[in-house]
């Protein structure tokens, strides 16, 4: 036998003895709503974990309303001197798209900060064994932590509905909530590259790679494919308080689609939210247009029609808090999951590429 089979012999030995050491050693479990939830837009919905109560907002269809009912950009904030953490999910509608990783589109993403008090990548993962119409799993997240006490930051599902989320650590641990060090409120609504379709892990959207760059708090109702200024979603944006707002809303309609929806669409965020930053965002150059003709035709009309409205727009006075910016997503071709959807690291390009222009607007807003 190699020396190198041996050691991976012996390795995967050793991560089994864990597996079974804390598989059968008691843990105590807590609700997830029980310590701090962050990255909601509303604060009282009857499910902790939706994000927008479809019973209040009408209007949406059976894909919109099973978005918006994705913990898609929320966050668990605890502190604990576990060992060990498990989650237990019980499932509502479950994704099953191929462009994205199981383990961000129904999985969770650990950091836990560092001494320096950056977050740290931990942990991430989601069980293996599901299939549709199964309603709970369990799975461990992490095994041998120090025991001392940490700061903790744990991503919810990307693209699916949590029901009941439970944290399991070691029955004689501490795990209570942990305050929100996080800025002001940001809302973001988009497309699924605002979801975070083609992501690795749950927190690696661009919207949570700019939360953890900047610490501001940033809020998501993200509608992957379904983005496109509908009437009944500005009612939703009307009653969401924040301090500023983000949208990427010119990835999923069309050119007629836009020069039809994009000034009611104003006029509506401008009186529900006067004085606040209202910030747009070109959408990014898909790599399939390359060789997809009808795909860059599309794409080209409704790039010439934002462009061409936002001429008018930002000579307005009456939208002179509005604001259009350029997310760039790629400085290669090689950053792409399906041609469509960057990957993490085109998100983390993203997430930079805007990171100075959205300081700089909001600084005029005292927002820091």
């Amino acid at each position: 036998m190699s020396v190198r089979k041996s050691f991976l012999l012996s390795f995967f030995a050793v991560l089994c003895l864990h597996f079974s050491s804390y598989a059968q050693s008691e843990l105590k479990w807590v609700e997830a709503s029980s310590l701090n939830l962050i990255g909601k837009a509303f604060e009282n919905t009857p499910n902790p974990y939706h994000r927008v109560d479809t019973v209040v907002y009408k209007g949406f269809n059976r894909t919109e309303n099973r978005q918006v009912r994705c913990s898609a950009g929320i966050a668990i904030l605890f502190k604990t001197n576990t060992r060990a953490i498990e989650v237990t999910t019980r499932w509502g509608y479950v994704y099953g798209g191929t462009s994205t990783m199981p383990i961000s589109y129904k999985g969770y993403d650990l950091y836990i900060k560092d001494e320096n008090g950056k977050w740290q990548y931990a942990a991430s993962g989601t069980s293996k064994t599901y299939r549709r119409g199964d309603k709970k799993e369990t799975f461990p997240l992490i095994f041998t932590m120090d025991g001392t006490m940490h700061e903790c930051m744990l991503y919810m599902p990307m693209y699916s509905e949590v029901l009941s989320c439970q944290i399991g650590v070691d029955a004689d641990a501490v795990i209570e909530p942990l305050q929100s060090e996080f800025r002001h409120k940001i809302a973001i609504y988009g497309s699924s590259y605002t979801q975070g379709v083609g992501t690795d892990r749950a927190g690696m959207s661009y919207p949570m790679q700019f939360m953890r760059n900047t610490g501001l708090q940033i809020v998501s109702l993200a509608t992957s494919g379904r983005c496109r200024m509908q009437p009944y979603m500005a009612d939703v944006l009307a009653d969401v308080e924040a301090d500023a707002y983000i949208f990427d809303t010119f990835s999923n309609p069309d050119a007629e689609t836009i020069r039809e929806r994009l000034i009611p669409f104003l006029d509506r965020m401008v009186e529900a939210h006067p004085g606040k930053p209202l910030i747009f965002q070109r959408t990014i150059y898909q790599e399939c247009r390359c060789f997809e003709k009808e795909i860059d035709e599309f794409d080209k009309a409704k790039e010439d029609v934002v462009e061409e409205m936002f001429k008018a727009i930002l000579k307005d006075p009456r939208y002179k808090d509005v604001y259009l910016i350029t997310p760039k997503a790629a400085v290669s071709h090689d950053n792409t999951v399906d041609g469509t959807h960057p990957n993490s690291y085109g998100y983390s390009l993203w997430a930079k590429s805007i990171e100075k222009p959205v300081l700089k607007i909001l600084r005029k807003y005292g927002i820091r």
